[in-house]
This record gives structure tokens, sequence and C-alpha cells, in this order.
């Protein structure tokens, strides 16, 4: 009987061997960065303001005075906002008058503030102010007496001023102020640029230089700068000032105390008419609100007083609480890599207290989300002037990545590891 030699097992090839284990490593690999694309966290993902329309408020409705020449008004800020102003009528600059005196007092007060209150600078007079006494008696203009020597401080000049028009009385505070009239000519003619203020030229102190001249709408300014001045905010709201050797003059505004109104200035010159300037305030929903009023140009008193109570009574019902942002105004919005999106949106409606269409604007603060997270309060939105402010909260889920997107974008998705 024959026996066989058992067959020579089969040896793998090193080659196949190599083959088959980085096969097996490349499916391991696989696997594990799937797993790791797969489980990878979401970022969390940031909201983007969206700019909403402005809100529709009403234009203001003011009756102006058609007698004058020419008017304005305007608004002390509202809620910390610019001061708001208006002028209608003859763009041309015209003869200030008297209201110049006020003018004047600004640009002293610039360059020599008073503080609190202090009378300010204690100022004697001499022969230059006696001449101004003349000059203002030869042009029919009221006075304050003076004499060589005779000291005064800066305040009673600017009570005189204002309050009695003294033409003499203005003439020293700004001789004084500037060292003489071509100091002061230079004075205000840097001041007015300065301000922006291009109509305005003061060829002399007190206005009784027909050639010292500004517009409506730079006297709306500068009324406005009044009222914001303590020294002459208080000197314009006095009914009387005492003056030596004549006593008490009265305020020479007619309608001082009358609807509201608490100060002011008059003018009048032959060679052009009347102006006047008041200020007013009054309680409007809660909130003590001031406006000042300039008529220029009318002819008799009576007429003049009645076209500014007019002006300044159709100006109040401009102010009003208003809606700046309505509840589910959306505020921002959140646009994932993958697609999905939400929106914040306010919570509430977002008030403001305004005058006609000067509505202020806004702004939202927004946190980053995290995708799946539910709906939740991210921030909230203000208001730009005023500390008025609602929540703001998502609208939806923010759905997250599913695992084809997160599959078919896997070097993105690993980057989030690093993130």
């Amino acid at each position: 009987m024959s026996s066989r030699a058992p067959a020579t097992a089969r040896r793998t090839h090193p080659l196949v061997v190599l083959l088959r284990s980085l096969l097996v490593i490349a499916l391991v690999a696989a696997v594990a960065l799937a797993a790791a694309v797969l489980v990878a966290p979401a970022p969390a993902i940031a909201g983007e303001p969206v700019e909403a329309p402005a809100a529709e408020l009403p234009a203001a409705q003011v009756e102006w005075p058609e007698s004058a020449r020419a008017a304005g008004y305007g608004v002390v800020g509202i809620d910390g906002g610019a001061d708001v102003w208006q002028a209608w009528g003859s763009e041309e600059a015209h003869p200030m008058a008297s209201v110049a005196k006020l003018v004047t007092v600004l640009i002293v007060l610039d360059a020599h503030p008073i503080e609190g209150d202090s009378r300010g600078a204690l100022i004697t007079l001499d022969r230059d102010d006696v001449d101004a006494q003349a000059r203002a008696v030869r042009e029919n203009a009221p006075i304050a007496p003076v004499f060589d020597g005779m000291q005064v401080t800066q305040r009673d000049l600017i009570e005189w001023s204002l309050v009695d028009s003294a033409g003499n009385a203005i003439w020293s505070l700004a001789s004084w102020a500037f060292g003489g009239m071509d100091g002061f000519a230079a004075a205000a003619a840097a001041w007015t640029d300065r301000h922006g203020l291009d109509d305005t030229v003061l060829a002399d102190p007190a206005g009784l230089d027909a050639r010292s001249v500004s517009s409506a709408s730079d006297l709306t300014r500068m009324a406005l700068m009044a009222v914001g001045d303590p020294v002459v905010l208080s000197t314009i709201q006095l009914e009387s000032v005492r003056i030596p050797g004549i006593g008490v003059a009265p305020n020479t505004n007619r309608i001082l105390g009358e609807h509201d109104i608490d100060g002011g200035k008059t003018g009048t010159l032959k060679v052009w008419g009347r102006n006047l300037f008041v200020t007013a305030i009054r309680e409007v929903d809660g909130e003590a609100r001031r406006v000042v009023g300039i008529v220029m140009g009318t002819i008799a008193a009576d007429e003049t007083d009645a076209a500014m109570i007019a002006l300044l009574e159709s100006v109040w019902p401009n102010f009003a609480s208003r809606t700046i942002v309505e509840a589910g105004t959306v505020v921002a919005e959140y646009r994932a890599p993958w697609g999905a999106t939400t929106r914040a949106v306010a919570t509430g409606p977002l008030d403001a207290h305004v005058f006609a269409d000067d509505a202020p604007d806004w702004s939202a603060t927004v946190e980053p989300i995290e995708p799946g997270a539910v709906p939740q309060a991210v921030g909230e939105v203000s208001l730009e002037r005023g500390d008025e402010a609602v929540p703001v909260r998502t609208a939806s889920l923010l759905t997250p990545p599913d695992a084809w997107w997160r599959l078919t974008n896997a070097p993105l998705v690993l980057g989030w590891y690093f993130d």
C-alpha cells in the first residue's frame, strides 16, 4: 500500500495581507470619522439685526401766523433727544431789532459765563457808557440811567437789557466784555460762524442798527440756546427789574404769564416792524415740555401777541406718546449654515413721548442661541434716547443639522471641534 506526502499549505502573499489590513484600518477610520461627524457639537448661532421700517408718525401741524413775514418754533429735546425746530415764511435775513440784545447776551456769556446765583463780574462804568446812554435817548430807546464811575454787576446789565430792553445797558455789557465795539464785532462774527448761524449779523449789540439781522430759522435756534442757559432763562422770566433812578421796570413782554408763557424778548424797529421771541412750558401727558416761538415782521403789538399765542397753542397737540416698535416686530434673524432659521421678535410694544414725527431710533441686542433650543428670551430692544426697553425672544426652535448634512459637509463639521 502506497502513501501520499501531505500537501504544502499555501501562504498568503504579504501584499494581500497589507491590503487587507489597510482596508480594515480604513473601514475603522471611516466609521470613527462618521461617528465624530455625527456627534460633533453644533456651534451657537449669532443673531443678525434686521432693519425694520420706521414708525409712521404724523408730521407736525402748526398754525403759522400769516400776518407775519416769518416765524419759527422750537421744541426742547424730547427724552434726551436733539432739539426739534422749524421755520416758515421769508428765508431772508431781516432786522432783529431788540431781540439782538438776547443774542448779544448769549455771546457775552459764552466768553464770560456766570455760575449759579452769582451776579457775575463787577463793572465800573465810564464816560463811554454815559455817551451810550445819550445815543439810546436819541434813538428813542429805553435806558437805564448811568453815570461815570457807577459800579454795576454783569447780571445787572443783563437784566436791564433783557427785561426793560435798555439800549445803553447792552452796549455797556458788550463793550466791557470785548474791550469796545470792534472787539464785540469780531467776537460776534466768530460766535455766529462757530454755530453755523449764516443769516445772523450783529452790526451793533442792541439791534438799533437795521443791519443787525437774522432769519427766523437762525433766531429759532438761538432761542433754543437761550432757554438752555440758566442765566438767560431766569432773566427773561422776570416780571420786572429794579433800575436805579427809575424804580421798578416791567418786562416788555406783554403776554408773559399768559398761555403758559414764562419768558421772552420783544423787539421793535420803525424801518421793519415788530419781532417777538417767547418760551412757554406746559405739562403734557405728565411730562413738562418747553417750546420756543419766533414771530418776525408784524405791525401792531396786539397782532404780534395774537399771532404768537396761536402759534404756540397749535404746537402743543403735536406732543404725544406713540408706539415706536410694535409687539411682534422682527428685530433679528438667526441663520445656521445648514439652512435652519428662526427670528427674534419684540415681546411687547415700545412706546415713547415724541413730538410729531420726531421718532427716536431703536436698536436690538440679542445673544447667540444653541441649535435645538426651544423659544426663549435672547435680549432686548431699546430706544436710542430714553431708557425704555422690552424683551426679545426667539419665535421658533432652531432646527439642528441632520445626519446627511453633517456627512456631506464633514470638513466643516469637524472644524466645530476646534471653534
